[in-house]
Order: structure tokens, then C-alpha cells, then sequence
């Protein structure tokens, strides 16, 4: 067992992590994009709107959804990743990573792969076997899934806060490979 492993638990996510998925969204979305998006698309934010919407999407999941949390050892959820299948239908691969989030005081700390892993494995027990996750090009991140090898294979311009931003499609054609990648 890695010492990882043995001081986060990653876990399915329940109807009742609602607003502590809510919290890690909120407070990873502002130190994440401060200084990329406008300050009152960040300042928008609501960890409560944000908590009403997990705790419907966690209480009646679409079919072959992933929601994942990542708990401290004093139980309090510090990430979360959530995907399924690919959503657009045109990008070559079956699985979709729609987000994965933590606090900043726990980035850096493998806790990300960690959570990662766990969410490839289930993706790989539902029988997909690639995936596809979008991030901002200036998103510092994303060297976390070039690192991963996914590489860039397709891009779109999103809309925040009336500004247009370059988001990355990075694609694995085989999950495999980012199992073996991340250990």
C-alpha cells in the first residue's frame, strides 16, 4: 500500500459529501483560475448553489457515472473527480473525465493520481477503455495529464465571464497506459 493510500481514503461519493464536493469545487475553482478569469465570475460562486446541484446529481446519478471523493483522515472530503462516458460523441474515445478538483493545500501531494487511479479503475470495470478529459490551455494543471500522456487531440473555445478561452482536449486511446504511466 502506498503511504498515500493509508492517509487519504477514496471512496464512492454520497448523497451527504454533497456540500464538501460543493466546497473543494468552490474553493479550487478561485485559487485555481484567480487571474484567468474575472475576479466576478469567481466571486459568483456559491458553495451552496454549488451543494444543491451535487446533492441532486449524487442523489439520482445519469447511468455510468463516476463520482469519486478523496477524505483526510479526519474524514473531510479534500477532492473529488466525477466523469462517465464521453459526452460529445465525437472525440474517438468512450470515457470522459468531466472534472477532478482539490484544495490547494492538498495538490502536489500525489493525492490527484491517487484519485485518478481509483477513477480509471472504475471507468475500466464499466468496460471503457479510453478516455478524454477538457482543460484550459493556461490552465498550469495540465501537466498533470501530459505528465499522464495524454496527448492534446482536439480544442474548443468556451466562454467566461464575456472572455473566450482555449480549452485542450487530452486523450488516451487506452486506459492501460495511464496505469502504468502514474506509477
Amino acid at each position: 500500500m502506498d503511504a498515500r493510500e493509508s492517509t487519504y481514503i477514496i471512496r464512492p461519493a454520497l448523497v451527504n459529501d454533497g456540500p464538501g464536493i460543493a466546497r473543494v469545487h468552490v474553493e479550487s475553482w478561485k485559487t485555481t483560475y484567480a487571474g484567468i478569469f474575472p475576479e466576478a465570475v469567481l466571486t459568483a460562486l456559491s458553495v451552496e448553489k454549488r451543494a444543491h446541484f451535487w446533492r441532486g446529481s449524487l442523489a439520482a446519478p445519469k447511468p455510468g457515472s463516476i463520482t469519486l471523493v478523496a477524505c483526510d483522515p479526519t474524514g473531510s472530503v479534500v477532492g473529488f473527480v466525477a466523469g462517465g462516458k464521453e459526452r460529445t460523441g465525437q472525440l474517438g474515445r468512450d470515457g470522459e473525465l468531466y472534472s477532478i478538483y482539490l484544495l490547494q493545500a492538498t495538490q502536489r501531494q500525489g493525492v490527484g493520481t491517487l484519485l485518478l487511479r481509483y477513477f480509471v479503475r472504475e471507468l475500466r470495470v464499466r468496460e471503457f477503455t479510453s478516455m478524454v478529459v477538457w482543460v484550459l490551455d493556461v490552465n498550469p494543471s495540465r501537466k498533470f495529464y501530459e505528465v499522464l500522456g495524454g496527448q492534446v487531440i482536439s480544442q474548443q473555445y468556451i466562454e467566461r465571464g464575456g472572455q473566450s478561452y482555449l480549452e485542450l482536449a487530452f486523450g488516451w486511446d487506452d486506459l492501460s497506459t495511464i496505469s502504468r504511466a502514474e506509477r
